[in-house]
C-alpha cells in the first residue's frame, strides 16, 4: 500500500471540515479474497537448520552481537524476492528475540501498539513491524554476510548469513499519552481511497510511516510539500490517501507506522517519500530499516506514543 501524498486531497485538516465519502467496497468478497492470497504468500515456507551465535551484553547499555546462519525452504509459488524478504524478516525477528531478556516477549511488548486488529492473520505480520520500532532492542548496525539462493527440483531454498548489533531497550509507556488511530478501510482496492484520522490528547508532533511489503521503511507525513506536523489536543487531523497495489503482488499486505512525540524529533527529510506518482517505489531498500531505528532512538520514549494499523490492498 502507498500512500501519495500530496497527490490526492492530502491536505492536514480538522474533523469539522468536510470530507468525500470513500469508495465503497464488497466487504464479504474482499474478505475472502484476502484469506486465500494471504495463504498464497506463506505456502510452502519452512525454516531450515542453522546456527545462532550470541555475545552478550559485558555491562549495561552494552551491545548485545547476534551471529544467524539459516535458511528457509519455499515451494514454487513464492518468487525469489519474496523468499528474499520473508528470509530477510525471519533473522531480524530471531536476532531480536535472542537479544531480548528471556522474561521479555515480542507479543508481550506489541500489544499497547495496535490501532485496529481485525483479522486473525495481524497478528503475525504486526510483529515483523513491531521489531523494526525502537520499542524493544534498537538494531544499531546489520551485515548480510551471505544470500545464497539455491534450486532442488520444485523448491527453493534461500540461505541467508546475518550478523547483528543490538542495543536492548527498556520499554517506557506513558500512560498519561494517548493517541487515538481510525481508518475509513482496512480492506483496499488497487486505486482505491481511504481516509485517516488521527487524535491526540496532548499538543505535539506526528509522523506517519509505510512499511511496505518487503519491510522497508516509507514516510508519508510529514513531507517537504506538508511540512508543517505539529497537532493540537482534541483537533483530529484527517488525510486521505489513494491505495496502490505492488505490479508484482495480487495482494499487498502493508502497516502504517504513526510515532507521535510532545518534541519534534530531526532528520524525517532523510526518508524515502512517495509524494507524487512520479517517483512512486515499492521498497525504501534495506537501510531504511537501521535508519528508521536511528532517527527514533532521538527521542524520549516516555514523551512518545506509537501505533500501528495493517492494510491489505486488492488488484
Amino acid at each position: 500500500m502507498y500512500l501519495l501524498a500530496g497527490l490526492f486531497l492530502l491536505g492536514a485538516c480538522t474533523a469539522n471540515q468536510p470530507q468525500a465519502a470513500p469508495k465503497p467496497t464488497d466487504g464479504k468478497l474482499n474478505q475472502q479474497r484476502v484469506e486465500q492470497l494471504y495463504g498464497e504468500l506463506e505456502t510452502g515456507s519452512a525454516a531450515g537448520s542453522g546456527s545462532v551465535r550470541i555475545t552478550p551484553a559485558a555491562k549495561p547499555g552494552d551491545l548485545v552481537v547476534v551471529e544467524i546462519d539459516t535458511f528457509r525452504v519455499f515451494n514454487e509459488t513464492v518468487s525469489l524476492k519474496e523468499a528474499e524478504n520473508q528470509t530477510r524478516n525471519f533473522v531480524r525477528e530471531l536476532a531480536l528475540d535472542r537479544a531480548l531478556p528471556t522474561d521479555i516477549t515480542l507479543t508481550s511488548l506489541s500489544t499497547n501498539m495496535y490501532a485496529q486488529r481485525r483479522d486473525s492473520f495481524d497478528e503475525s505480520a504486526a510483529l515483523g513491524i513491531f521489531m523494526l520500532s525502537s520499542s524493544a532492542g534498537r538494531f544499531v548496525k546489520e551485515e548480510f554476510l551471505r544470500k545464497e539462493p539455491s534450486f532442488t527440483g520444485h523448491n527453493l531454498k534461500y540461505r541467508m548469513h546475518y550478523r547483528a548489533q543490538i542495543m536492548p531497550q527498556e520499554r517506557i509507556y506513558n500512560p498519561s499519552m494517548a493517541l487515538g488511530v481510525e481508518l475509513s478501510e482496512t480492506l483496499l482496492q488497487h486505486g482505491q481511497t481511504f481516509r485517516i484520522k488521527v487524535n491526540s490528547n496532548t499538543d505535539g508532533y506526528l509522523y506517519a510511516f509505510d512499511f511496505l511489503s518487503d519491510n522497508s521503511v516509507a514516510l508519508f507525513f510529514p513531507t517537504l510539500n506538508q511540512s508543517d506536523n505539529r497537532i493540537k489536543a482534541g483537533q483530529p487531523w484527517t488525510q486521505e490517501a489513494m491505495a496502490v497495489c505492488d505490479p508484482s503482488r495480487e495482494i499487498t499486505i502493508e502497516t502504517l507506522y504513526f510515532v507521535f512525540s510532545q518534541d519534534p524529533i530531526a532528520g524525517w527529510e532523510n526518508f524515502r517519500s512517495n509524494r507524487s506518482a512520479d517517483d512512486l517505489v515499492f521498497s525504501a531498500g534495506e537501510e531504511s530499516f537501521t535508519l528508521f531505528q536511528t532517527w527514533l532512538a532521538q527521542s524520549d520514549p516516555s514523551r512518545r506514543v506509537e501505533k500501528m494499523a495493517q492494510i491489505h490492498i486488492l488488484k
